[in-house]
């Protein structure tokens, strides 16, 4: 059944959808009926199940219901920083740490990056991924839409303060370092997990340096090097099976 983000609280037990964009969506392309039924997810991020009622010119009413399904998000926010990769790279990142279930999606400058974004396409970059977040987070049924932002200067990663820092580096991988990683995912429940990753041609070791005396601990991903846009899955999907599905089993 379909999912869309409506920007309103549902009050009541009715609700009118008046968004020109997703009226002409769910009504002239889609061709719902009175009767059809999908869900809707409010502004507090509360599922309500709707049933299409009356349709109108330039408007939809819906009777709705708050829905009781168990929530789809990840019970730690985790946020994911990648260095500028390729346009389609940059967007199957934001894609996939969507429906992986990454709470902050963040894109930023690095030595060896081999795209650099400059200021006058940056918020026009932003629009055409976070709507790609959007309709990735509506897929996959969740109740958060990721927000994606852009950092100029690599320092200002220091500046993030999420309760545990990783930064995936290529020596630490090729090191078999991999009992950070471990001691993390066996920790006690932590709030907030921010995973780091580099380009295509990695980070410098200054770079690295520069994390690790700032609260970053420096990890590998298992005993293979992986692309740039496979290791932030690698770690979300993780994550996922140490707070979701391991724990659920304990």
């Amino acid at each position: 059944m379909e999912q869309y983000f409506v920007n309103s609280t549902i009050t009541s037990d009715q609700f009118r959808l008046d968004d020109r964009e997703q009226y002409k969506h769910i009504i002239i392309v889609l061709r719902h009926q009175v009767g059809d039924e999908l869900f809707f997810v409010d502004e507090n991020s509360d599922l309500f199940h709707a049933t299409l009622a009356e349709i109108q010119p330039g408007q939809a009413i819906f009777d709705v219901k708050k829905s009781d399904k168990p929530t789809t998000e990840l019970p730690v926010q985790v946020t994911i920083a990648c260095s500028l990769s390729k346009k389609d790279k940059v967007e199957w990142i934001t894609q996939k740490s969507t429906e992986l279930g990454a709470t902050k999606i963040i894109f930023f400058n690095s030595r060896y990056s081999i795209m650099q974004w400059k200021n006058n396409v940056v918020d026009k970059k932003l629009q055409r991924l976070q709507e790609i977040a959007k309709n990735a987070a509506q897929q996959s049924k969740r109740r958060v839409i990721p927000t994606v932002s852009f950092l100029k200067k690599f320092d200002d990663l220091t500046k993030l303060d999420d309760e545990v820092k990783l930064v995936a580096y290529e020596e630490s991988a090729k090191q078999g370092e991999t009992s950070k990683l471990h001691q993390v995912m066996t920790h006690d429940q932590t709030d907030s997990i921010l995973g780091v990753f580099g380009p295509e041609g990695g980070f410098s070791p200054e770079e690295v340096d520069t994390l690790v005396t700032n609260g970053y601990s420096s990890i590998g991903l298992g005993p293979r090097i992986l692309r740039a846009e496979t290791a932030p899955m690698y770690l979300l999907s993780v994550i996922s099976y140490n707070y979701e599905l391991r724990m659920n089993e304990e």
